[in-house]
């Protein structure tokens, strides 16, 4: 074990190249002991290109509510209201897919972490192959939410309409999203990045109900999937159409180790080489590269911690 958290480690004065494991990220199948895990996140999974699509296509109601602010009048905030009601809706869907990673993520961890870390990654392939899969969904579905200021624009102004709405009929039941619900909404929706602080809360909460899963063995996972995603685009194993996914899942995973290590993913104890994932994400990372580093510089925990080497800060200075 200690040669194999030498090879981790990448913070250090050596600067060890990340670890590498030959995990198939394209075509591995399922064993008979993933069978169970493997089918219950296939099933909780299916509609997140979906959601993406709509996502990327979600037009906001900018317009209308523009309208309704400057020209306030019955037609013009019944014509907001008409827009809204449909977006809030989609907006519920996203939030409570969220939810259901929240509960299918842990899940995961836990089959990978149970035992032998490296062990299990050799032999649970398919299941490491659907950890990246989240952790590439959470990557692009944060992105295209910040790329998109009406998604938040949209539902705070829905909450004061609903809020005016209840005020003047107190008997008037709003349809579209209860109140505890909406207050929950609006506290995923406030961050920059609402599903990887979700998936961050949820590896917390593994670890806090969860004897058997460590922080450490979650910070070993973690680390292999940033080594095994590094190799992947640095040795050439993923194709063209491959390499952003790789680098979204290494970039969501340090994001992940950081909020789980106390110490974080930046320090000279970091089973993470930083270094090199900074350097393959701005040498592979074309015209994504800047989101990617931005998820580092703003959705990490320790950063700017005294205890972070500066060459690494200056690496990801703006």
């Amino acid at each position: 074990m200690g040669a194999l958290l030498s090879l981790l480690r990448g913070g250090g004065p050596t600067d060890e190249p990340p670890i590498d494991i030959p995990v198939d990220l394209a075509g591995a199948q399922p064993t008979a002991e993933e069978a169970d895990i493997y089918h219950y996140i296939i099933q909780i999974m299916q509609p997140s290109s979906t959601y993406l699509d709509a996502l990327r296509e979600y037009p906001g109601c900018q317009e209308e509510i523009r309208k309704a602010i400057a020209s306030p009048s019955k037609e013009s905030e019944e014509a907001a209201w008409a827009a809204l009601c449909p977006a809030v809706l989609q907006l519920r869907e996203y939030y409570e897919f969220a939810q259901r990673l929240e509960e299918a993520f842990p899940r995961l961890v836990a089959f990978l972490c149970d035992g032998d870390v490296m062990r299990n990654l050799e032999v649970r392939q398919a299941t490491a192959k659907q950890l990246g899969d989240i952790l590439h969904f959470v990557s692009l579905f944060d992105e295209l939410k910040m790329g998109n200021p009406n998604v938040q624009n949209d539902f705070s102004y829905y909450r004061r309409t609903a809020s005016r709405m209840r005020m003047a009929n107190p008997s008037q039941q709003n349809t579209v999203v209860p109140d505890e619900l909406a207050n929950r909404m609006s506290l995923f929706y406030a961050h920059a990045n609402p599903m990887s602080k979700a998936m961050v809360d949820a590896t917390l909460k593994l670890l806090k109900e969860n004897p058997r899963i460590s922080a450490d063995s979650t910070t070993t996972l973690l680390s292999i999937i940033c080594g095994v995603s590094y190799n992947a685009v640095v040795k050439e194993r993923a194709r063209d159409a491959m390499i952003p996914y790789c680098l979204r899942v290494l970039v969501v995973a340090i994001i992940l180790y950081d909020h789980v290590d106390p110490e974080g993913a930046f320090g000279k104890n970091s089973k993470v080489n930083i270094r090199a994932s900074v350097k393959v994400i701005q040498s592979h990372g074309g015209s994504g590269s800047n989101n990617l580093l931005n998820s580092l510089r703003y959705s990490t925990l320790h950063l700017n911690d005294e205890a972070t080497p500066k060459s690494i800060k200056l690496m990801l200075a703006t």
